[in-house]
């Protein structure tokens, strides 16, 4: 029969397993918000911008807000694929027979698609982005020289780094392998080249 110090550390791992639990059911819920927010702000803006051949260059700030909710869409990936690992390496082991799920979850994560691009993640966010870019690009040629047409330009190549910056930002959260495989104590798994 276990100690009464082994069943207080296998109830505060299973208490503890539960709250970081409903953390991950949070941080998922915030994705999802940040999902909607994204598609919300885009459909807004595309439907102002295909209102009137001249409102094109309001496109320009989905590269801003794509980047920044996509920011914080991978930052909750990375925080429940790190809570996962604690829950795993840590928690698991405190309590007689394992907790079980995050190993049953490990094991059967869908296999990385060769197909990365057609990711809902990738549509939802970068794909977005670089449409608004290609989409106020025929407007912004047709401008005659000025002052304003040159600070379109100018939004226009920041927007499209910031395209760029969020291709990358959604690129690794999808290519890193404990992605799909989970990290483990024994190796620190790189990027995928």
């Amino acid at each position: 029969m276990p100690d009464d110090d082994t069943v207080r550390s296998q109830e505060t791992a299973l208490a503890e397993f539960t709250a970081l639990r409903a953390e991950i059911m949070a941080r998922q819920n915030s994705q999802q918000a940040l999902l909607s927010i994204q598609l919300t702000v885009a459909g807004a803006l595309f439907s102002l911008a295909l209102s009137s051949p001249g409102r094109a260059t309001v496109l320009l700030i989905l590269p801003l807000t794509t980047v920044m909710l996509a920011g914080r869409h991978v930052a909750h990936s990375y925080a429940c694929l790190s809570i996962a690992t604690y829950i795993r390496t840590e928690l698991s082991p405190r309590v007689a027979g394992g907790l079980g799920w995050e190993e049953w979850l490990r094991a059967h994560r869908e296999i990385p698609r060769r197909h990365r691009l057609l990711s809902p993640l990738f549509i939802s966010f970068p794909a977005i982005s670089a449409l608004a870019i290609v989409g106020a690009f025929p407007y912004l040629v047709g401008l005659p020289p000025s002052p304003t047409s040159v600070s379109y330009w100018l939004g226009w190549t920041i927007g499209a780094a910031l395209t760029v910056s969020s291709i990358r930002l959604v690129q690794k959260v999808r290519h890193d392998s404990f992605l799909w495989t989970g990290p483990t104590p024994e190796k620190v798994l790189a990027p995928e080249v």
